[in-house]
């Protein structure tokens, strides 16, 4: 959904938080087949917000061929991973961040975008990751 110039005009004079009225369009959240399914377990600079985590993890994306429409990006509680993989159908998984869980064919690991853009050394390993991540949507 696309707002138009003018209303936002009219929100930032009304003194609306911007994030209700941004034109961007949100990342896939619906329970329907995703090729994606990107968790993070983290609410400090989400990902799911709209900022420079957001935008790495959509360059990060578009470096092997997706866009946020192509996923489903969600951010949870650690203790409901399970769960919440198992209600949201995917080709493969990608959790950003901490996970010790069981190791899968199409559950993928690597260091959540925030963590990234603090620490710049960690952009090996996630592209790393990234790759197989590739392969496995083939």
């Amino acid at each position: 959904m696309t707002t138009s110039i003018p209303r936002n005009d009219y929100l930032e004079a009304l003194a609306i938080p911007e994030f209700l009225y941004i034109s961007e369009v949100a990342p896939n959240t619906d329970k329907a087949a995703s090729k994606c399914l990107i968790l993070e377990t983290t609410t400090q600079n989400s990902f799911c917000q709209p900022g420079e985590t957001q935008e790495l993890l959509d360059k990060m994306l578009s470096a092997i061929g997706l866009s946020l429409n192509d996923a489903t990006c969600l951010s949870i509680k650690s203790s409901d991973l399970e769960q919440v993989i198992n209600e949201y159908p995917a080709q493969a998984v990608l959790i950003m961040g901490d996970y010790t869980g069981p190791q899968q064919d199409h559950i993928f690991n690597t260091h959540h975008p925030k963590d990234i853009i603090a620490k710049t050394s960690f952009k090996r390993e996630a592209w790393e990751t990234l790759k197989k991540l590739k392969k496995c949507l083939k």
